[in-house]
């Protein structure tokens, strides 16, 4: 058996919560345990992980556009079909799918329907289609929660899936849920009900929206379609943003940008991102600060990009936090900046709150360091995090 095959194994620490049964599409029930790993990501207690597989396993016969092919199960579509080299390496570099199967990125043609590889198991006679031309003629479909007011103050379209896998995951039970409506752009905007004379502002965040871009971009133009005096924003980590992407998203209709910036070193930032890769942890890192000063020259007068700075004394010191709001006052010192404070959440629930006086010492930071809009979000601005055993209490869909 190669040692590539895995399968999951749960540890005294499962709190038996349900959200790897209930909110992954878990393959368990199709073909049995194919080592994916969404449940390791997705687990808020860290009691799931992978151990090699030591049963032999028949081989699997499958064509890929056609041609046939042959490997060892127990696996996904996605690490077979990287194993024979028509796709990179899962560890290859910076990715831009989520692993748990909710952005849809990854989707190809699987028995002539698009399905996100990742999580699909490889099974006898399956047919695989990579043909770009053929992909292209499908919707983009992504799994969604839609959102209105009350408790939001405007209509938001929360995208399931993340390629990062941060501990402090403020909403984790919908960012690493597979489960749920998987919508079209069309889809998505007619459920969102979008009244041209109320709604001045729609919300596109997650999750990472950016992770599917077709999608995003269709969903971007459909909602200026339907309400075309309406203000878009896109919340994002900004990790996979290029300046074409950028060109594309602002030419579709978006308004504000408001990027995530996790840290300004690289440790720091894979400490709280729990991306472990050093190369694709530095390129995420970098492309998110590379995303900001773009946005800022490029379009500076035509898009809104307000910063958001998420810390606690546990994930940053004063000196990088220092570091950061002097990065952001030499790219623009009027650019507005939310200091959001991290708040005990999906692996850290036991975590202290940070406090006020703490948020201020950052805030004054931030104003010395030359940044002339500084916001800070705590406290009863921030609803609490869904605790693993209140799952069924946690649906917003409308």
């Amino acid at each position: 058996m190669s040692p590539d095959r895995f399968i999951a194994v749960r540890n005294e620490k499962c709190l038996d919560c349900g959200f790897c049964r209930e909110y992954i599409a878990c393959p368990i029930q199709v073909s049995g345990c194919i080592g994916c790993g969404a449940c390791v990501k997705s687990c808020p207690e860290k009691a799931i992980h992978l151990e090699a597989r030591t049963e032999p396993a028949p081989p699997i016969h499958f064509t890929v556009d056609g041609k046939a092919s042959v490997i060892a199960g127990h696996l996904s579509v996605m690490q077979a079909l990287s194993e024979l080299g028509f796709l990179p390496k899962a560890d290859s570099g910076a990715t831009s799918h989520c692993g748990t199967g909710g952005c849809r990125n990854c989707a190809v043609l699987v028995d002539n329907a698009l399905a996100p590889i990742c999580i699909t198991p490889l099974q006898e006679g399956t047919a695989i289609r990579l043909d770009p031309d053929a992909i292209g003629r499908q919707e983009p479909r992504r799994i969604l929660t839609l959102m209105r007011p009350p408790p939001h103050f405007h209509p938001s379209i929360f995208t399931h899936g993340c390629n990062y896998n941060c501990d402090l995951c403020h909403n984790w039970n919908l960012t690493f849920s597979s489960t749920g409506p998987v919508l079209t752009p069309e889809e998505t905007v007619k459920r969102l009900c979008l009244d041209p004379e109320r709604d001045a502002w729609v919300g596109i965040s997650g999750g990472e929206p950016t992770l599917n871009r077709k999608w995003l971009v269709s969903v971007v133009q459909n909602i200026r379609q339907t309400s075309s005096g309406t203000r878009i924003q896109l919340d994002t980590n900004a990790s996979i943003l290029t300046p074409d992407y950028i060109d594309e998203l602002v030419e579709a209709g978006v308004t504000d940008v408001s990027p995530d910036l996790k840290a300004l070193r690289l440790e720091t930032f894979v400490n709280v991102t729990g991306v472990f890769s050093k190369p694709t942890a530095r390129y995420y890192l970098e492309n998110s600060w590379e995303s900001v000063r773009y946005l800022d020259k490029e379009y500076r007068d035509r898009v809104l990009t307000a910063v958001s700075v998420p810390c606690h004394p546990r994930t940053h010191s004063m000196n990088e936090l220092d570091a950061m709001a002097r990065a952001v006052a030499s790219i623009n010192p009027e650019m507005p900046v939310t200091l959001i404070e991290y708040q005990p959440a999906f692996r850290r629930r036991t975590w202290p709150v940070a406090g006020k006086k703490a948020m201020e010492q950052v805030r004054c930071l931030f104003e010395s360091a030359g940044v002339r809009r500084v916001f800070v979000q705590a406290g009863a601005e921030v609803p609490l995090a869904v605790d693993p055993l209140d799952l069924a209490l946690s649906s917003e869909e409308f």
